[in-house]
């Protein structure tokens, strides 16, 4: 409708145009007026067109292609390994006993294969959720200390020490961590703290008593270097 309008007022517009021109000139040229203006007037539309058509070229480029995925990046399923667990962390830390010599005492023996099997127990409890990470690590690293200690108080051969660090184990350790062991979920949520305070305690002695092998240990040395130095006066 709009279009019509424009064109019917173009055509007017023409015709008055074209009796001017024809007062002044001749009747070619008066004709010649209304012909022009509505051949542009039929070409404006197709301009129009094709300027729209342009501008939506450019304001709407062509989307590129996404970049194909570097070879590193590509994922390959099935080859995600999952994380390893605080309770599997802790067991790859601790020493593995196949590796040390066997052990000449048998009670020193029969008390490091004890360890071994609470060591079990724990990483077999901390698999299924039953203990915290908390429970676990420091329960391992407690049970690790005491594994390495016990080779070299085979060698030192001291019965004194051997009987503390035998007591320790089936004593302390066992009254402490086999009694938790048995508890329900909630219980062992309650009563955590008991074992953590347990666990603290036999560090304590043990430190206690690896001060006293090092403190023997350091007499033992100055007692040699005694000796020697007497040698050599005796010598001189």
């Amino acid at each position: 409708m709009h279009t019509f309008k424009r064109n019917a007022l173009l055509a007017l517009g023409s015709f008055v145009a074209g009796i001017v021109v024809f007062h002044w000139y001749s009747v070619y040229a008066a004709l010649a007026v209304p012909t022009v203006v509505m051949l542009i007037a039929a070409s404006l539309p197709l301009r129009k067109a094709e300027a729209d058509s342009r501008a939506g070229n450019i304001e709407s480029p062509q989307a590129a292609p996404p970049a194909p995925p570097l070879e590193g990046s590509r994922s390959r399923p099935g080859r995600q390994e999952p994380a390893a667990s605080p309770a599997g962390q802790a067991a790859a830390a601790a020493p593995e006993s196949s590796e040390q010599r066997p052990i000449a005492d048998p009670e020193l023996a029969s008390a490091s294969e004890y360890i071994g099997v609470i060591q079990d127990m724990i990483l077999l409890e901390g698999e299924k959720a039953s203990l915290d990470d908390e429970i676990v690590q420091k329960t391992l690293l407690l049970l690790s200390r005491i594994n390495r200690l016990i080779p070299d108080l085979d060698v030192l051969g001291d019965s004194n020490m051997n009987y503390n660090i035998v007591r320790l184990v089936r004593r302390d350790l066992n009254s402490t961590i086999n009694p938790f062991l048995r508890l329900s979920g909630e219980a062992k949520r309650q009563n955590r703290r008991l074992l953590l305070d347990g666990i603290k305690d036999i560090n304590s002695k043990l430190t206690s008593y690896t001060q006293t092998i090092e403190q023997k240990d350091l007499l033992e040395l100055r007692t040699k270097a005694e000796l020697i130095q007497q040698r050599y006066r005796y010598n001189d």
